[in-house]
C-alpha cells in the first residue's frame, strides 16, 4: 500500500491498515479540494485549516472533497477565511490632460507624387 504523503515511514507503519485507508482518503480529499477551480481562493494557511476543521466536526460531517467545498463556501459568505484577493488593485493612472486633437490647416499648400503627399516647407512662386 503506498504510504500518505505527510507521514515518516516510521509513523505510517505504526498506523493500522483501517487507519492507512482511512489517511489516504482523506489526502486524496483534501489534494481534490485544492486542486477545485471553485476553491482557487483559499488561502492555505493554519487559521484556515483549523476553520474548516471545526466546521466539519461542528455539523458532524467527514473529511471529503464535497464536504471541504461545503465547508469553504459556508466560510467565505461569512467571511470566516483569509482569502486570496481576485486581483492586486491598481495604483490610480496619473492625470495627464487628453491632447486635443487639430484639424490640418485647409489653406496651407499640398502637393502630391506618385499619390503620396509631398511635404511642402515654405513653398514658393515660380515666375
Amino acid at each position: 500500500m503506498e504510504r500518505g504523503e505527510n507521514y515518516t515511514r516510521e509513523a505510517w507503519d505504526a498506523l493500522s491498515q483501517e487507519q492507512q485507508v482511512e489517511a489516504l482518503r482523506i489526502e486524496r480529499a483534501v489534494r481534490d479540494f485544492l486542486a477545485d477551480s471553485r476553491a482557487t481562493r483559499y488561502d492555505v494557511t493554519e487559521a484556515n485549516g483549523e476553520a474548516l476543521q471545526n466546521f466539519l466536526t461542528d455539523h458532524n460531517l467527514e473529511v471529503s472533497h464535497a464536504n471541504l467545498l461545503f465547508a469553504y463556501n459556508s466560510l467565505s459568505a461569512h467571511g470566516a477565511l483569509e482569502l486570496i484577493p481576485l486581483a492586486v488593485p491598481l495604483p490610480p493612472a496619473p492625470s495627464q490632460p487628453t491632447p486635443v486633437p487639430t484639424a490640418p490647416d485647409r489653406r496651407a499648400p499640398k502637393a502630391w507624387r506618385n499619390g503620396k503627399a509631398i511635404e511642402m516647407m515654405n513653398p514658393q512662386r515660380i515666375g
